[in-house]
């Protein structure tokens, strides 16, 4: 860190006066109280103690990870290659190891765009497959789900449907107006009364 330069203007300020004379007692005085277990030492909570055996243990342990890594990467499929290329992010691509493929096909996937390699990841590994084999990128789009419903389909009336439907509708009022004497009207709506 940049320590800061201080004017000449400071020197005039009491308090820079204050703070240089304390800075004297603390280099004077703190390494004898110091020594006489007046001061208390610095903290050291952040350090764990650590054995030679946890050291090993963690060298053991990342071994057997890296193997397993390595053992994963051989068994991958070229599909799954292009796949975890497409979906790591720059800093990874550059360490991937591309032997799966052979020279033509990493040729093609190292000249990807970011565009293309956004498709890509959107792809299973059998539509990877398929772009890797044809060396360009096939996106597979979604087909819309089936509709739950059917749709209504209105019939377009023909003339005699309109003829018929008049004629339900006024033999329908003329059954209402002439019914038997001393019967009630079942459905009164249209019945007009005269006053």
């Amino acid at each position: 860190m940049e320590k800061k330069t201080k004017s000449a203007w400071s020197l005039l300020n009491p308090l820079e006066w204050l703070q240089t004379a304390f800075a004297l007692l603390a280099a004077v005085f703190g390494p004898l109280l110091r020594w006489l277990g007046m001061l208390t030492p610095p903290r050291t909570d952040g350090f764990e103690n650590i054995q030679q055996a946890d050291v090993d243990d963690a060298q053991k342990l990342a071994v057997e990870q890296e193997a397993a890594v390595d053992a994963i990467t051989r068994e991958m499929s070229p599909a799954d290659v292009v796949r975890a290329y497409a979906k790591a992010d720059a800093a990874d691509r550059a360490s991937m190891d591309l032997s799966a493929l052979d020279f033509d096909q990493q040729d093609w996937l190292l000249g990807l765009s970011d565009e293309d390699l956004d498709k890509l990841t959107m792809l299973t590994k059998s539509g990877c497959a398929r772009s890797l084999e044809q060396r360009k990128v096939l996106p597979l789009y979604r087909k819309p789900p089936p509709e739950t419903e059917t749709p209504e389909i209105y019939a377009i009336p023909s003339e005699e449907d309109i003829e018929q439907a008049k004629m339900d509708f006024v033999s329908a009022r003329f059954r209402e107006l002439f019914l038997a004497p001393g019967v009630p009207n079942p459905n009164p709506k249209f019945v007009s009364t005269l006053h």
